[in-house]
């Protein structure tokens, strides 16, 4: 396991007022949920401390909460790292993701707009690259992919039309980060052209404006990512 290298550019200016321990509380969450710190990754404190321009009390005290919303674990004698999801928590988290991304996908059925299909196509042809980079052992996949997976499951969202949605799914992330799929496709050709023929099949539907198929495609797609990363963490276990 490896130290976290906190980017300076992501935290931003701390706010002087009495919320500063929600505010990291927030701040360190999203960085660990858009993959900064990944999983297993030790929390320096100081290190965050000086980054932030603060004690390491706050930063201790966000870390306390943040180890509430089973995001980080405290490790006798050793600090924070990144926790590592249990299998009930994956079970639940895809579970309900299936449920809110399930829902989103047949409000985009009945709602999407030409231009929002284009940016779905393009997320799909984005994993079909990654694919064939992954294939040649190319650098670069894993951003490829995250950026392909984040803008296509944003634009399903947003063409839902209903913001709640994307909000709840997005608190998910707290309890499984977004890179934890990536590390069970663990660069496998195969698995990554199922990951693209699904997204394809789910971006199809949609176009059809068949609003049971996507919502029942997409529940299906978490069920995958479920048993998939299921098995990679158990592997590392």
């Amino acid at each position: 396991m490896v130290d976290a290298e906190a980017n300076a550019t992501s935290a931003s200016s701390v706010p002087q007022r009495s919320h500063v321990v929600e505010y990291l509380t927030t701040s360190l969450g999203d960085r660990i949920a858009n993959n900064e710190f990944e999983i297993g990754t030790w929390i320096r404190q100081e290190k965050l401390a000086k980054e932030y321009g603060v004690s390491r009390t706050p930063v201790s005290l966000a870390l306390s909460k943040l180890e509430a919303m089973g995001t980080v674990e405290r490790i006798a004698n050793r600090g924070f790292r990144v926790r590592y999801p249990s299998l009930l928590d994956i079970i639940e988290v895809t579970e309900v993701r299936g449920v809110l991304e399930g829902h989103a996908a047949f409000r985009a059925a009945t709602r999407i707009t030409e231009p929002q299909m284009t940016e779905l196509r393009s997320a799909i042809e984005s994993f079909r690259q990654v694919t064939e980079m992954a294939k040649h052992g190319e650098s670069g996949a894993r951003e490829l992919w995250q950026r392909a997976n984040s803008g296509f499951h944003k634009t399903i969202f947003d063409a839902a039309g209903n913001a709640q949605l994307e909000k709840s799914a997005e608190m998910l992330h707290h309890r499984l980060p977004r890179n934890v799929t990536w590390l069970a496709l663990g660069s496998d050709p195969r698995l990554l052209t199922q990951n693209a023929d699904e997204h394809e099949n789910i971006a199809e539907a949609i176009g059809r404006r068949d609003a049971d198929k996507a919502r029942d495609l997409t529940v299906a797609h978490m069920d995958t990512a479920r048993e998939l990363i299921s098995a990679h963490l158990d592997a590392r276990r």
